[in-house]
């Protein structure tokens, strides 16, 4: 997914896994943060929680964007303040058409 950002010319940052991913949002203060649900460290559910109840990351949009579609993780999503939820299989352009409209 990285790189299909990148090649539409979005600057993209990776996180190795959740904490770190918290630390660089904390620094950078990025435009939208991609998640997946499974991260290691921390979960993406947990992840969004903290960048919801922090000050300075409060207000960057939050997209999960997984494999995984229980139906617990469609509510954790929900109820942690991400704005969407996009499956993995979701084609290129549908994904790059979201990111746009989310960043207007």
């Amino acid at each position: 997914m990285s790189k299909i950002l990148a090649k539409h010319d979005f600057n993209v940052l990776l996180s190795e896994d959740g904490p770190n991913g918290l630390k660089m949002a904390q620094e950078q203060t990025p435009d939208l943060i991609i998640l997946d649900i499974l991260l290691p460290g921390i979960s993406g559910i947990e992840l969004c929680k903290k960048l919801k109840n922090s000050p300075m990351t409060h207000d960057i949009p939050v997209i999960f964007y997984t494999s995984t579609d229980t139906p617990k993780h469609l509510i954790d999503y929900a109820s942690c303040g991400a704005r969407d939820y996009f499956q993995k299989t979701m084609p290129q352009e549908e994904l790059i058409a979201a990111v746009k409209d989310i960043l207007k």
